[in-house]
């Protein structure tokens, strides 16, 4: 067994970016997908797994327009796409916006008060350190932080409303496919 572990790298450049995005991302959305397929909440399961990816296209369009770069390479712990923006951290962005959307469906609709509270103030600290960690190994500025904070602020605002909007379109649509005359 050693000496097949021997020939073995010691270190996977991907493993720590799979960590976090599965901690980040996956973990949340396939709890969310099974809550809201379980509770039967079409519009929360479409906006909650949207989310994201509509997060990450709007960074990506934000990041060529605004054209910060990222703090030196001699300040980065680990050089993380050296060639690309700065502004706004899209690891903050995604993360408040998600995990925002976590914190609001557990105040709406956990109904047991430790797991509401303990879910909220963890959903809280894992922005908060997702955040001071990308100042932290140096690929973002804190005002890149602060900004994906303030942006993803308005984005919960959208966020938080919109199942109800897709809920009415849906319901529009659904009542279409079953009285196709009217």
């Amino acid at each position: 067994m050693q000496e097949r572990l021997a020939g073995l790298p010691l270190r996977i450049p991907m493993l720590p970016d799979c960590v976090l995005y599965t901690a980040m991302i996956i973990l949340p959305l396939l709890s969310g997908a099974i809550f809201f397929i379980k509770k039967r909440k079409l519009a929360d399961l479409i906006c909650f797994l949207s989310i994201p990816l509509v997060t990450f296209l709007l960074n990506c369009l934000l990041k060529p327009l605004i054209h910060r770069p990222r703090p030196p390479m001699e300040l980065q712990i680990t050089s993380i796409h050296p060639d690309s923006f700065s502004f706004v951290s899209s690891h903050s962005l995604v993360t408040i916006c998600l995990w925002g959307m976590v914190i609001f469906y557990l105040i709406k609709y956990c109904k047991n008060k430790f797991l509401k509270i303990s879910g909220v103030l963890t959903a809280i600290l894992w922005i908060i350190f997702v955040g001071l960690s990308r100042v932290w190994i140096g690929v973002h500025n804190p005002t890149d932080v602060l900004g994906a904070y303030l942006l993803g602020l308005l984005l919960l605002s959208f966020y938080i409303n919109l199942p109800d909007k897709v809920e009415h379109f849906l319901s529009i649509i659904f009542k279409s496919i079953k009285n196709p005359a009217e």
